[in-house]
Order: C-alpha cells, then structure tokens, then sequence
C-alpha cells in the first residue's frame, strides 16, 4: 500500500511534507458512505441502528493505524537523515582537527 505522504528534499537541510490530496475529507466522505451502506441491512432486516457507525468506526481505526505508520515512516526516515548529517560533521570536524596538529 502507498503513502499517501510524500517526502521532499529542499535545499540544504530543509524537508517538507506534501500530501497527495485532501486526507480528511477524503476519510469521512468514506466513512459516510461506508455507514450509509450498512444501514441498508437495518431497513431490511430491522436491526439495531447503531451497527452501521460501529462498523464504520472500525474503518476510522483502521484508517488511524495507517496515518499512524506514515508518521512512524517519516520519523525514521528523518532520525537516518539526521543521523547522517551528525556523521557527516564529526568527519568533518576531525578532517579539520587532524589537519590543524
């Protein structure tokens, strides 16, 4: 599954964010629809009028846990980036310590 996340480089040391589309709106349009089709069941068969928003709260879980993972994703991606850079200095700063005795 993709993410809907985009990571993009900037000069130096600047990195920014994108998102592809509209998450939110995207999330409930979903979730409304989701809990309009499983109400059809309750006008059939006469069931309890809170099935439909539970199932569709499962979908909203689900959803959370993706959102989740991208952060997640984003996160690590930023520690090794970071993690590189610091590398990078202390090399850097050696080669220059070394240099100067």
């Amino acid at each position: 599954m993709r993410s809907r996340l985009q990571w993009t480089h900037g000069r130096g040391e600047h990195v920014t964010v994108d998102r592809k589309q509209t998450y939110a709106a995207e999330i409930f349009v979903k979730f409304f629809v989701l809990a309009g089709l499983l109400y059809m069941p309750v006008l059939v068969f006469g069931w309890g009028e809170w099935i439909p928003f539970a199932g569709a709260s499962v979908y909203l879980l689900w959803e959370l846990g993706r959102f989740n993972s991208a952060l997640g994703e984003l996160a690590d991606l930023w520690n090794e980036q970071h993690e590189q850079h610091e590398q990078h200095e202390q090399r850097q700063e050696s080669a220059r310590s070394n240099s100067l005795q």
